[in-house]
C-alpha cells in the first residue's frame, strides 16, 4: 500500500513538472528565459510531453499490481528526470562558464 502512494506521488511530480514545462514554454521562470534563447522553447515542449507521460504511467503503476511496471516506471522515471535536467540546463552551463 505504501509503494502505491509513494509511486503516486512520484507521478504527480512527474506530471506537475510535465504541465509547468508545457505552460511555460515562452514565459521566463527561475533563470531560463525562453525569449532570450531559441534553444529553449522546444526543450521545453519535448520534455513537458515526456515527463506528462511519464507522469501518467507512474501513477498507472503505482495502482496495478504489476511488480515489473512499476519497477520499470522508476527507472525510466529516473533517467528521464535526470536527462531533462541536464538537456534545460545544458546551454545554461556552456554560456555562463567562467
Amino acid at each position: 500500500m505504501l509503494l502505491s502512494i509513494l509511486m503516486t506521488i512520484f507521478g504527480l511530480i512527474a506530471l506537475f513538472e510535465g504541465v509547468f514545462l508545457l505552460a511555460h514554454i515562452h514565459k521566463p521562470f527561475l533563470v531560463f528565459d525562453p525569449n532570450k534563447n531559441k534553444y529553449l522553447p522546444p526543450q521545453f515542449r519535448n520534455w513537458g510531453i515526456v515527463m506528462t507521460i511519464v507522469g501518467i504511467l507512474s501513477i498507472i503503476a503505482g495502482w496495478t499490481d504489476s511488480t515489473g511496471f512499476l519497477v520499470i516506471m522508476v527507472i525510466i522515471g529516473c533517467v528521464s528526470e535526470t536527462l531533462m535536467a541536464f538537456a534545460i540546463t545544458a546551454d545554461f552551463r556552456i554560456n555562463h562558464r567562467k
